[in-house]
């Protein structure tokens, strides 16, 4: 019990460097990245700018950094040229939910492998740790982590209905890229499963993504933000893929868009193992894939399609077991 009592703290005591590289990071702008320490400002009603689209739309996903804002203590760095000091304040805030999130999210991922995929405590804990390394292939010094924190939730939470269906109805104010992901991955599922005439038992979960998706669209047509036009343009979806596969093919393009992918796929091929893993999941990498390419995210790609880790990481698990012992967890099919 005294151990389990000292494992959170010294886990956070172990990890908390992570948080001072994504702050210094943002602080310092070492990286290209959407800026959300403005929006997080305007909320709080000191000054700030209204953001463009989508980033308006992420609205849940700059508001959970509030707390912090006002908690955390101002930490400064000697070298930074000078900044104002709300400014700073709010980076570090949002910089410690993209801290927190990751740290949670490994949490979330082991006991999904624990609990769907009945995986060992030791595989568990390696796939959890496993999310680590994942999350360099996302962007940090953004809302990311906290998204992918909502999908791995949404994953864990799948089956209990009073808590997927509200957390993915507020997914339309954390971030667009989970309601399509889970619409698409439930919508999926169902067809697999009539095919295949086994049961399925989502029908509500999949009513209420697509419920958010409709939401999502809703919201976009009442509060009209400038900025994304081109992104949802139909007319240009033909001129971005072109763009995007021309960017794929450079050396830089094949790092951030095929290697993330790459992995992704490898990811999948580990989670077949289980017979507990919908093959038909894949579908959610499919989906943002698309999604990437057709809104002409350049360099993104990858990025994006690293928010569907949480569907097959956990699964993964399974494999690392038999790595670990030579034998698979015992696996019911999926219902």
């Amino acid at each position: 019990m005294t151990l389990r009592l000292l494992a959170l703290p010294i886990y956070f005591l172990l990890t908390l460097p992570l948080f001072f590289d994504i702050y210094r990071a943002a602080a310092f702008n070492t990286v290209h990245r959407d800026d959300y320490a403005p929006y997080l400002l305007l909320l709080l009603g000191h000054g700030g700018i209204p953001p463009g689209a989508p980033v308006a739309y992420r609205v849940l996903s700059v508001a959970v950094a509030t707390p912090f804002y006002y908690l955390l203590p101002l930490y400064t760095f000697s070298r930074l040229p000078k900044t104002d000091a709300i400014y700073l304040r709010a980076t570090e805030a949002l910089s410690f939910v993209s801290y927190l999130s990751i740290l949670l999210t490994a949490i979330v991922i082991y006991r999904i492998a624990r609990n769907q995929f009945r995986a060992s405590p030791s595989a568990s804990a390696i796939a959890g740790l496993l999310s680590f390394f994942l999350s360099n292939f996302i962007s940090t010094v953004g809302v990311d982590p906290f998204a992918i924190l909502t999908i791995s939730l949404l994953v864990l939470w799948l089956a209990r209905l009073p808590l997927f269906g509200p957390l993915i109805l507020l997914s339309v104010g954390i971030n667009e890229k989970v309601v399509c992901l889970f619409a698409t991955v439930l919508l999926v599922r169902m067809i697999a499963s009539r095919l295949n005439r086994v049961p399925f038992s989502y029908y509500r979960q999949l009513v209420v993504a697509w419920l958010a998706v409709g939401g999502y669209v809703l919201v976009r047509t009442i509060f009209r933000v400038p900025d994304a036009q081109a992104q949802t343009n139909p007319g240009l979806f033909w001129v971005h893929l072109r763009a995007t596969l021309t960017y794929i093919a450079t050396a830089k393009g094949l790092i951030l868009c095929a290697l993330p992918i790459l992995l992704l796929v490898f990811l999948i091929a580990l989670a077949r193992r289980s017979e507990r893993f919908w093959v038909v999941d894949a579908s959610g990498l499919l989906i943002l894939v698309c999604l990437a390419l057709l809104a002409d995210v350049k360099y993104n790609i990858g990025r994006v399609a690293m928010y569907s880790y949480p569907l097959y990481l956990p699964a993964a698990a399974v494999f690392i077991d038999t790595v670990l012992r030579g034998s698979v967890s015992p696996n019911q099919p999926p219902s």
